[in-house]
């Protein structure tokens, strides 16, 4: 408990303490303590006992019900939002998500038979410290191996959704899936085309979110995941380069620079992207992160397309929403391609070195000094002030004076 941060474990105690005045055990399960054995920091919490909902809700003011029938609260307490599902065994998942029969249980042996994988089966008490694994998820873990709780094809068809988990995990904690783990995600990997895209989306943000992108890739490759996860990824192109071009992207690459990578086109298939828009718009993503993809992918086939660009030109891609990506997705399929990237890293370093003030130039002229000329707002009072600005970029025009004449030497 001590490597949990004060107000994880401050949260999880005062939740057992509660919890334990009403004669159950509260222990801290998934994530958190297998990060803990492989020496990473939780973000977050999640908590069992075998207390039922209602019991739950009625010791904790602050709940929200995420989903009572399948005994899972949210718990708002010391600051933080802790999930809490009551000890249950599962039967029937007849939408490759959900059980169709839940029944609550009373042990922590009964609560790790229904879980995904043996590292997210470990127990910790926040009490004492003391320890569960009833499912020798931390001999695994000693392993670096990834293996299934139980039967491993039936954990996947249970939720259609694990193997991709899997290849996260493989990557993301650079755990090894056993032959059997692997096996029953490249039989079961036809279920991914029952999920949603959300989810999908979900488990592809957490690959970006941490190192190893490059290895979960490669599991979903290896796997055959990656068509069912994502229908019509096929028609890309670029074949194992792509996978290269993942792994080569700084770590973590974050959701955008992954995104941009993984359904991209080719670069020498830039100018056809009709295939990555519609893949990037069947996942759903925020506004932002797609107008920021789709803006790299712009933005790289214009920088391919000019050899030599002037400065004017440089600056404007460096203020559009997709230039940092755009920078690291084509320095990535250069080194996936076995070619220099310097020609790419130099833009980013350039842009480093710009003050805000050479970013975006202080404006020279006003309205007034225009209208002096017959220039009035609209199409033609537009391209007089880009002109300019152009002017200005290329440091042929920085002052007031010089801006006048120049206006004064325009048709």
């Amino acid at each position: 408990m001590q490597e949990l941060s004060p107000d994880l474990a401050r949260a999880a105690r005062a939740i057992a303490e509660r919890v334990a005045s009403v004669g159950a055990r509260a222990w801290i399960v998934g994530g958190a303590p297998r990060d803990l054995v492989l020496g990473l920091r939780p973000h977050e919490v999640d908590m069992a006992s075998s207390a039922d909902p209602d019991r739950i809700q009625a010791l904790f003011p602050r709940t929200t019900p995420l989903g009572r029938a399948f005994g899972t609260v949210i718990l708002h307490v010391e600051g933080a939002d802790v999930e809490h599902t009551t000890f249950r065994t599962e039967s029937g998942y007849a939408d490759a998500r959900r059980p169709d029969e839940v029944r609550f249980g009373a042990t922590v042996e009964e609560d790790a038979r229904r879980r995904d994988f043996t590292c997210n089966a470990i127990y910790l008490d926040p009490l004492n410290d003391e320890v569960r694994d009833p499912e020798n998820g931390l001999l695994d873990l000693a392993r670096r191996r990834l293996a299934c709780v139980g039967d491993a094809r039936e954990r996947f068809r249970e939720d259609a959704l694990r193997p991709l988990r899997m290849a996260r995990f493989a990557g993301g904690l650079a755990l090894e899936p056993t032959e059997e783990t692997a096996a029953a995600a490249r039989m079961e990997a036809d279920g991914l085309r029952r999920v949603s895209r959300e989810r999908v989306l979900r488990e592809l943000s957490g690959m970006f979110r941490r190192p190893g992108a490059g290895t979960c890739a490669d599991w979903m490759e290896r796997c055959g995941l990656l068509e069912p996860a994502l229908p019509g990824f096929g028609q890309l192109g670029g074949g194992p380069r792509r996978l290269l071009a993942i792994a080569a992207l700084p770590e973590p690459a974050g959701t955008e620079r992954g995104l941009a990578v993984l359904l991209g086109p080719a670069p020498e298939a830039l100018g056809e992207v009709e295939v990555s828009r519609g893949l990037l718009a069947a996942l759903r993503t925020s506004r932002l992160t797609s107008t920021c993809v789709e803006d790299a992918w712009r933005i790289a086939a214009e920088m391919r397309a000019d050899p030599a660009p002037v400065r004017s030109t440089r600056v404007r891609w460096m203020r559009r929403p997709g230039f940092d990506v755009a920078v690291d997705w084509l320095a990535a399929w250069a080194r996936a391609d076995g070619v220099d990237r310097d020609r790419w890293t130099r833009f980013a370093g350039e842009r480093a070195a710009l003050t805000p003030g050479e970013i975006e130039p202080a404006r020279l002229l006003e309205a007034a000094d225009l209208a002096r000329r017959g220039i009035v707002p609209g199409p033609r009072y537009g391209e007089v002030l880009r002109a300019l600005e152009t002017e200005q970029l290329d440091g042929r025009v920085s002052t007031r004076d010089e801006a006048l004449a120049w206006l004064a030497r325009q048709p």
